[in-house]
């Protein structure tokens, strides 16, 4: 990896040459570029009987491959997380369409190899969240959660990750979302505090008003369709109360960590 310091106070990260090594590593060529990581059609799977499963060689070329992207995206490729989160749950046995995802992707990756991080703190105490879900994208109906963290310019921790049970309504699965970066974001709490910095505030943004209702009350204004929900995703609620975590609403035009739920195109 690459860093460099710039005289206005940024952090700028790079990793050209270990990108580079991962397109010379891929057996194949990859011709031309890509203007985004993925199509709209990344989550779409087809049924098991009309999928052409790899052979093992190129089997195990995907999950190098998918793996050696993984490094990148947690250091320096936030553009990529969500292409890459969604391969990673294709690597046991992945298909034809997976192969042609991941050239797809390579093929951006080769259109910005010099693409950097920039990262700039504008207020060291003041810590803000991004937390979307995007509502049943995976074949098995499981949704996907996103989050993004900034002291002022650049996502310092992002995350795309599929969420691990099945909910019933998108407000369900914007609240399992904020659970998945729960710890996260508390961690961010104790770090800086930890390094001598006063917190004046952490901020989570969301687009789901009925979400942030629930996250603020609880049970409390709990309806039909969310009732049955495990006490534990109402965690967010304790930390809310004691001040830890303040929730914001943030119009979807403005969600930052919709790039992490859903394939944008544009």
């Amino acid at each position: 990896m690459d860093i460099t310091y710039t005289d206005d106070g940024n952090a700028v990260f790079k990793m050209v040459n270990f990108l580079k090594r991962t397109l010379s590593d891929f057996p194949e060529e990859i011709r031309g570029t890509a203007v985004t990581p993925a199509t709209e059609k990344l989550f779409t799977v087809r049924a098991e009987d009309e999928r052409k499963i790899l052979e093992e060689k190129r089997a195990r070329a995907f999950h190098h491959a998918v793996a050696q992207l993984l490094f990148v995206t947690s250091r320096c490729r936030r553009d990529i997380q969500t292409a890459v989160a969604f391969l990673t749950t294709r690597v046991r046995k992945p298909d034809e369409d997976d192969w042609g995802k991941l050239k797809r992707l390579l093929k951006y990756v080769k259109g910005t190899l010099y693409l950097p991080l920039t990262l700039e703190a504008t207020d060291l105490g003041l810590l803000k969240w991004w937390v979307d879900a995007a509502f049943a994208v995976h074949p098995d109906y499981k949704s996907h959660s996103g989050g993004a963290f900034t002291l002022g310019k650049g996502i310092i921790m992002g995350g795309s990750k599929k969420q691990k049970i099945i909910t019933m309504s998108s407000t369900e699965a914007e609240i399992v979302g904020v659970d998945d970066f729960a710890g996260h974001i508390l961690w961010t709490n104790y770090f800086m505090e930890a390094q001598g910095f006063k917190r004046k505030e952490t901020i989570i943004y969301q687009d789901n008003q009925r979400a942030i209702l629930l996250e603020k009350n609880g049970r409390e204004s709990s309806g039909k369709r969310t009732r049955h929900m495990n006490i534990k995703y109402f965690f967010i609620k304790d930390r809310v109360d004691k001040g830890e975590i303040t929730i914001k609403f943030c119009p979807t035009e403005e969600m930052v960590a919709d790039h992490f739920t859903k394939p944008l195109q544009g």
